[in-house]
């Protein structure tokens, strides 16, 4: 089934913001909620929506800097707009966006072919809203890819109730591994939290980064979020 993009409705009141859906709606599958970058929903995230769904989840990849500029995208070949998206970061309301995340989970359950499951899954920044998602939502599973805010909201570790799995690499240098390292501490005696650390550096899951991508932790990464999503079935 191709992506659409379809629109999900604030729950303050305050507007709506476009997500790109796709994956199968005919059969009886969970839904995984896929977080962008600093770069917004580009094609790289629609690709590895779609990559996902391929897998057979439906997936749904949400704008989440729409209350600073809807659909704001950026190239992160473009100085100008690779700061901007950096900025962005900054400026985000992040218990907004997660109310937005329990919008679309709302929305999603209500989805054709929705088994009663939900995974979240979020890169860069991305990985730090899964992360809070784990802490705050009544979610089925997460898995953050190199989140980069993470070490911000580790007094929240305790309230981590789902099967919840960090990837991170080893060379990540907006990680570095003085955070990291508080990072895993944090971690280490929370239940069902895996962190699986690669050698690699930040952004290594993104094919449309030569400057970045790496394809055996990339590949490596995504099976083991495949087998951690699977059991949602």
């Amino acid at each position: 089934m191709p992506g659409k993009s379809i629109g999900i409705p604030a729950t303050d009141g305050n507007g709506s913001f476009s997500t790109y859906l796709t994956g199968p709606a005919d059969e009886q599958a969970p839904a995984i909620v896929l977080l962008h970058e600093i770069y917004g929903v580009t094609g790289w995230v629609t690709e590895t929506a779609d990559l996902f769904a391929a897998r057979g989840y439906r997936v749904a990849a949400p704008d989440m800097f729409w209350r600073l500029e809807p659909n704001f995208t950026a190239d992160h070949r473009d100085s100008t707009s690779r700061e901007k998206g950096l900025r962005y970061r900054g400026m985000i309301d992040r218990d907004k966006a997660v109310e937005d995340i329990a919008a679309l989970i709302g929305h999603l359950k209500t989805e054709p072919g929705f088994n009663g499951k939900v995974g979240v899954t979020g890169f860069c920044m991305g990985g730090t809203l899964t992360y809070l998602a784990a802490t705050r939502l009544q979610i089925d599973a997460a898995v953050a890819y190199y989140g980069t805010q993470i070490h911000e909201h580790l007094d929240e570790a305790p309230n981590i109730f789902c099967p919840t799995m960090l990837h991170m690499g080893d060379r990540d240098d907006h990680v570095p591994e003085e955070l990291a390292a508080t990072i895993r501490d944090a971690l280490t005696d929370v239940p069902d939290v895996t962190i699986h650390r690669y050698d690699a550096g930040h952004a290594f899951c993104n094919t449309h980064r030569d400057d970045h991508y790496q394809k055996e932790p990339s590949d490596l990464s995504h099976e083991r979020t495949f087998e951690m999503f699977d059991r949602l079935r």
